[in-house]
């Protein structure tokens, strides 16, 4: 049936699958693993493994997906595998054979979003409309609302263990809708020994992805430790799961409005003005304790994805060619959410057994500083300002 739709549409469709299933499962993995009855030291070893794993895996499926333009297969593939080691879960308790799950989920899982990504961005390139991304980005954004308020009401209603199931279908779905996208075009012959010095090659790049990674152990955090900290201050399930959703369909009318927002303003200022607002999500946190205040803080949380997850995905297309795209994407993944994520969640496991959530959220506020100081240093180049370039380097 999706052969039907119009192109762009399946990529919205394959966006919202996307985010839709990632609603499901991540905001809610901690409570999953403390309703197994697993103690906090092993639910942060759980909860680390998937970043981490992320680091070293993310950079290797973009550079096969480029090198063998496979790029459709390879998302089929991961779709499935991911399927199905969530499905697996339910089937046991056992702390070693859920760190071997986790494992096997965390290699499958890792690409999904930069070879979505890449496909998406190498089919507008044809069309002329890269700008546009944050049109088809924001439908994952809607089935993330979605899919983590429905999930709130289950969870609060001690069906946590649901969330594998529904996770384990809606990736199916996403890998046989795989097979409906355009594949991304051959660009020439791309060389492994390329692929492994590219950062050598550019090296602004390497520094504005240092910056990124401050930026993902902070969201590492945030993603895996809010609904801890929701729980913490005793907040209604229907509070969280609004809380997650409308932090999510805050993020839709700013990304279809991306391509203005670049165009009046350029890439530079709007990504740094979406960035800078996360230390006072940060300080806020540390200071409310109301349930209901939680929901509009989350504004500051869309303001921040539309930089990292828009604006930031077509900076780091610009600055590579077309032959790299999935590598160059792989790479802005791993930092952002994987070796950052990691890093972050597994520092905020220490720090939450110490003291709970506030120092959590006090180291968050510094490491988010200090980001955002590292990247306004690699972004001040000039590519960051410009809207698309004539050519890609």
């Amino acid at each position: 049936m999706a052969l039907y739709l119009p192109v762009t549409w399946r990529f919205k469709l394959a966006y919202g699958l996307l985010f839709g299933a990632i609603g499901i499962f991540y905001p809610y993995l901690a409570l999953y693993f403390q309703a197994v009855g697993l103690p906090g030291a092993q639910i942060g070893i759980l909860l680390g493994i998937p970043p981490l794993i992320g680091f070293v895996v993310q950079p290797l499926w973009g550079m096969v997906s480029d090198v063998y333009h496979v790029h459709r297969y390879a998302l089929a593939l991961a779709s499935m595998g991911t399927a199905l080691s969530a499905w697996l879960y339910n089937a046991t308790t056992d702390f070693h054979l859920l760190v071997l799950l986790t494992l096997i989920l965390a290699v499958m899982r890792s690409p999904l979003v930069f070879l979505c990504d890449a496909l998406a961005l190498d089919y507008l390139e044809t069309q002329g409309r890269r700008q546009e991304y944050g049109s088809l980005r924001l439908w994952g954004s809607i089935g993330f609302a979605f899919s983590s308020f429905v999930i709130g009401a289950l969870v609060i209603g001690n069906a946590v263990q649901r969330i594998m199931p529904l996770y384990a279908l809606t990736m199916i779905a996403l890998a046989l809708l795989a097979f409906a996208l355009p594949t991304a075009r051959p660009s020439g012959t791309s060389k492994w020994w390329e692929g492994i010095t590219l950062l050598q090659r550019k090296p602004m790049l390497l520094k504005f992805l240092l910056g990124v990674l401050l930026m993902g152990m902070t969201l590492g955090t945030v993603n895996q430790y809010l609904i801890v900290y929701l729980t913490e201050i005793h907040t209604p399930g229907w509070v969280s799961g609004t809380t997650f959703a409308l932090a999510a369909l805050g993020e839709a009318p700013l990304m279809a409005a991306a391509s203005s927002l670049i165009t009046r303003w350029g890439l530079r200022l709007v990504f740094i003005g979406g960035i800078a607002v996360l230390p006072l999500r940060w300080l806020l946190y540390i200071f409310v304790r109301e349930p209901l205040l939680m929901i509009p803080i989350q504004f500051f949380h869309s303001i921040s994805m539309l930089s990292l997850l828009v604006v930031g995905v077509i900076y780091v297309d610009q600055q590579l060619t077309r032959e790299w795209r999935a590598t160059g994407q792989a790479l802005y993944q791993t930092m952002l959410q994987g070796i950052g994520a990691g890093l972050g969640t597994f520092a905020a496991g220490i720090i939450y057994g110490q003291g709970g959530m506030v120092p959590v959220w006090w180291v968050c506020l510094a490491i988010n500083v200090l980001g955002v100081s590292v990247i306004m240093w690699a972004g001040r180049q000039p590519v960051l300002s410009r809207v698309e370039e004539g050519a890609r380097p």
